[in-house]
């Protein structure tokens, strides 16, 4: 098990037996999307669902942040029920999963990923991510959720990186995302090495909401697939 950095313990919650997913919420979303999404995964999976630092009841430390912050958080958590994780990220959730991939790759076996691609934010991109979190403070007064937004904006251009990840890889792209266009997506399926890409008619950014069965199918494609390797091995 590798040594993992300081990291915060974040609230969660855990139900089911069987193979361990860990779903990872977007900036500003709350957890319980996705427990509704992917509750059909109950009935032969262990779901485990954190509130990320910052959101939720989970702790809000000093920023600055970064995305392996956030990494390190989950890393803690998975490591603590054995590793081995599907792990499906939407938005900053798939930023924390890629990075978790690529910094404690022994405790993941699969990701499946949404609203998210490979590449850094450019200077527009990271104005945008500055005002979101200027709003976040001005309006709603959430540090925690502003620190999240800025942790975005800073985030690593992965693509040198990504042929690293051996783990399998589904990535789910919402015909209607306007935050993150399918072609960004399809990008990121380019750079890794085990990756396919379908794009979700009618859904938008927040996949949780709008794409609940695709990602249930998208990790009973990679426990399948998993098993398959498992045999021939």
């Amino acid at each position: 098990m590798p040594s993992l950095p300081p990291a915060i313990d974040l609230n969660f919650t855990a139900k089911g037996d069987g193979p361990l997913v860990v779903a990872l919420h977007d900036v500003g979303r709350p957890a319980k999307d996705l427990q509704k999404a992917l509750k059909p995964l109950l009935n032969d999976h262990r779901l485990l669902i954190p509130e990320l630092r910052g959101h939720g009841d989970s702790p809000c430390p000093a920023g600055p942040w970064s995305i392996d912050d956030f990494a390190s958080d989950v890393a803690r958590l998975v490591a603590g029920e054995g590793g081995g994780a599907v792990m499906v990220g939407i938005g900053l959730g798939g930023a924390t999963a890629l990075a978790l991939a690529l910094g404690h790759p022994g405790l993941v076996s699969g990701l499946v990923l949404s609203g998210i691609g490979p590449r850094g934010e450019e200077a527009d991109g990271r104005d945008r991510w500055m005002l979101i979190a200027r709003a976040l403070r001005e309006r709603n007064r959430d540090e925690g959720q502003a620190l999240a937004a800025e942790a975005m904006a800073t985030r690593p251009d992965w693509r040198g990186a990504l042929a690293q990840v051996d783990a399998p890889v589904a990535i789910l792209a919402g015909s209607d995302d306007k935050a993150v266009p399918a072609q960004d997506q399809r990008e990121l399926a380019i750079w890794l090495r085990a990756a396919t890409f379908d794009i979700v008619e009618d859904a938008g950014h927040d996949m949780a909401k709008d794409g609940g069965p695709d990602l249930v199918a998208a990790v009973r494609r990679l426990a399948v697939a998993d098993e398959a390797e498992a045999v021939t091995a």
